[in-house]
């Protein structure tokens, strides 16, 4: 009895544990472009108004951040006028070229143009964003939810 208690203490914890690594995952793109939207305010600002070097700016907004932008910031600052690829697994296809776009664009016009180039890419991470966090709304702790009714289903058909 004992070992089938802890079989189905086993199968809830890993069911649950995966639904938790769902959630995490919807919640970090959420996080992701809400920090990209965050970045090009501060971009804009920097640009608009102090103009100090872009990749003190840039450096400076990952100090702070929490999500994977720290990580781009920091792998496009170490060399950043080459091609930058973006890595990991959290951004789909489109996600990354647009994001290396975003990167390619700074420090490569005036400062009114730049402007410009940055609140079109803050509209587009601002859509991202609404997107993210709506799916995030509707489907985000159901896959945690699912995944613990499992866990109890398996529980329940193992006793």
């Amino acid at each position: 009895m004992i070992t089938k208690l802890t079989i189905v203490c086993l199968c809830m914890t890993a069911s649950a544990m995966f639904g938790l690594r769902h959630t995490n995952g919807k919640r970090a793109r959420v996080r992701y472009f809400a920090s990209c939207v965050q970045l090009t305010d501060a971009l804009i600002a920097e640009i608009s108004f102090r103009r100090d070097k872009l990749t003190d700016a840039l450096l400076s907004f990952a100090h702070n951040d929490k999500t994977e932008l720290r990580a781009h910031i920091e792998a496009y600052c170490a060399a950043p006028f080459a091609p930058f690829a973006p890595k990991g697994k959290l951004l789909k296809t489109e996600e990354k070229r647009l994001l290396s776009a975003f990167f390619a664009v700074l420090g490569t016009s005036d400062a009114q143009t730049q402007v410009f180039e940055l609140e079109n890419y803050k509209r587009r991470f601002e859509e991202l964003y609404a997107v993210e966090s709506e799916a995030f709304r509707k489907t985000g702790t159901v896959g945690l939810k699912l995944s613990v009714l499992f866990g109890i289903a398996v529980g329940v058909l193992i006793l």
